[in-house]
């Protein structure tokens, strides 16, 4: 790219595929520089333009100790927090440091070989501020984001009411006292687990009962706001440490996102409580497979006096697209 700045007529912008190391695989994101200047409704209309599953924004932080103040939408809505656009938007900060905004701050630490760099961050979200490393090691190249607040769950929907929102029959999903589990480390998801393999291939949204349901269970989806409309997190589990994924969302302009890691993070939380952790376990969480971009998510927790402490997302990424955005 030769220039990353934005003009008054274009936004400068990259696309990187998160959660891979394969073009065409994981999550597509676009991330776009010097975004002050746009309103609400523009930035909207832009990631409807994009039509990937999340669009970021880099607007200059409130505070100057922190990188950059990051804005993260779907096609039809903004979210407070999100995996992907926080693992994606890290590396281009990192590869494009002149994107960042000059009142921001990013600090890059490397030894004197230079066979390993870091870069440590700061994003100001909705959810909270999110704390960021890029490392480069021998090549190989990841970037790990720490959820902006604590696991946390709650009583979710009746095990009916999900296995009709994912087109499957009851007696295919888990679930203790007939009852899902919503649960977020900074967004909330439904999380529900089937049986095995196969129903998680057989799921399918049932946009009708995902407009009767919504994240607020006592709320009925028609009463409800977009903030609070139903999505779904399904998996299954695999092996010690290791679970399939899908997650669904249509009414937020998502059909099916290939990875999710904001919900994978609340997924880890859900496995080492069910495993009673005690101390730091690791989860590899994939998704992806269905729609042909598989994904990989890497998720580390600590959990400590029965509580998930930490939240750790990691993944990889390829670069694929560098632009502009004409504005008129």
């Amino acid at each position: 790219m030769t220039s990353i700045q934005s003009t008054m007529d274009h936004l400068t912008f990259v696309t990187v595929d998160v959660f891979t190391e394969q073009t065409f695989g994981g999550n597509p994101l676009a991330v776009l520089f010097a975004a002050q200047d746009l309103s609400d409704w523009q930035m909207q209309r832009i990631a409807a333009e994009m039509n990937y599953s999340e669009t970021t924004f880099v607007l200059p932080p409130k505070d100057p100790a922190n990188t950059a103040n990051i804005r993260i939408f779907t096609p039809v809505t903004e979210l407070p927090f999100a995996g992907h656009p926080n693992v994606g938007t890290a590396y281009v900060l990192a590869r494009y440091p002149s994107a960042v905004p000059v009142t921001g701050t990013l600090q890059v630490l490397a030894n004197s070989q230079d066979l390993h760099t870091a870069t440590t961050m700061c994003f100001e979200e909705i959810a909270g501020l999110v704390q960021v490393r890029v490392s480069v090691e021998a090549g190989v190249h990841r970037a790990s984001i720490f959820a902006p607040q604590r696991f946390r769950q709650r009583q979710g929907h009746r095990l009916e009411a999900m296995a009709r929102a994912l087109s499957l029959r009851t007696d295919q999903l888990l679930g203790e006292n007939d009852q899902a589990t919503i649960a977020g480390v900074g967004v909330e998801f439904p999380l529900v687990e089937v049986r095995d393999v196969q129903a998680l291939k057989q799921c399918s949204a049932n946009i009708d009962q995902f407009k009767r349901l919504s994240l607020a269970p006592q709320i009925r989806g028609e009463d409800a706001s977009l903030a609070d409309a139903f999505w779904v997190y399904v998996f299954c589990r695999t092996g010690d440490g290791s679970a399939n994924a899908r997650m669904f969302d249509p009414l937020h302009g998502i059909p099916e996102d290939p990875a999710t890691g904001s919900a994978a993070g609340a997924l880890a939380g859900l496995l080492a409580t069910q495993d009673d952790v005690q101390g730091a376990a690791r989860y590899e969480i994939f998704q992806g497979e269905e729609m042909g971009r598989p994904s990989r998510i890497t998720v580390d927790v600590v959990r400590d006096k029965g509580h998930i402490q930490q939240t750790r997302i990691s993944g990889d990424w390829v670069e694929v697209i560098q632009g502009k955005f004409t504005l008129t």
